[in-house]
């Protein structure tokens, strides 16, 4: 069983540990960004067009 000191050890680390950060989950998150994005504005850009055509 897990105490409550252990507990807190596990949510909170100390300062000393710098967090671990996949360079690449990053760029493919980065990338969803600007897909998504793109995406909601050529659709922007298409519904803008079929209005005033």
């Amino acid at each position: 069983m897990i105490s409550g000191v252990d507990c807190m050890r596990l949510a909170m680390p100390s300062g000393s540990e710098q967090p671990q950060r996949d360079p690449e989950l990053k760029r493919k998150a980065w990338l969803a960004v600007f897909l998504v994005s793109g995406l909601f504005w050529l659709v922007v850009a298409l519904v803008a067009w079929h209005y005033w055509s």
